[in-house]
């Protein structure tokens, strides 16, 4: 799934759907973006300099994406951050150590299951880009059925779903502020009369 779409459902489920607050959804927002930002810091190291000075044609595609996904000095870190390992490990010492007490608005936990949400639909939306679910215990890899982009792995349907889906909740979001705000005073004191 494209990093806006991993930050937007999830800030839309905290603010919206469990109502854990504004706090909680923009730190969620942010954990779900967590994990790709050593692929952005590499597309910068990689794409920026070569670009400006010598263009698009001077560059191999495949091989750098390879670099800013996989073999560059940022590939190690991105396989961390999509691990399932250490985003669990800190929801357990979450959960261990009481840090609910000190979270009083509950940011660092949606942080937390925003980053663990973006791994996992990675996990399920990845063909052949995919990363170890277990690193670094283990390499193991799996190919999913569905790609978020590959047409020919159901990336054009999955594109639909997922944006027109974020479009549906956007509107169903505007709709509910439009008939909340239209809601005059007088109308809420006669309704509670009745």
């Amino acid at each position: 799934m494209d990093t806006p779409l991993h930050s937007f459902y999830t800030w839309a489920l905290a603010k919206h759907g469990v109502k854990a607050g504004r706090a909680a959804g923009i730190s969620g927002a942010v954990g779900a973006a967590f994990p790709d930002i050593p692929s952005f810091v590499a597309t910068a190291y990689y794409i920026g300099p070569v670009y400006l000075r010598d263009g698009w044609s001077s560059m191999d595609t495949e091989e750098v994406l390879d670099a800013i996904y996989f073999t560059g000095p940022f590939g190690a870190t991105g396989s961390a951050l999509h691990s399932a390992v250490p985003v669990a490990l800190l929801l357990v010492s979450y959960r261990l150590l009481g840090l609910g007490r000190r979270d009083a608005r509950r940011m660092f936990l949606w942080f937390l299951l925003g980053w663990l949400g973006h791994t996992v639909v990675d996990f399920l939306t990845h063909v052949d880009d995919g990363r170890p679910l277990f690193w670094p215990l283990s390499d193991w890899l799996w190919s999913s059925p569905v790609s978020y982009y590959n047409s020919e792995y159901y990336g054009r349907e999955f594109s639909l779903i997922s944006n027109g889906g974020a479009v549906a909740v956007m509107a169903f979001l505007l709709v509910k502020r439009i008939v909340k705000r239209g809601e005059s005073p007088s109308a809420k004191e006669s309704g509670d009369a009745s």
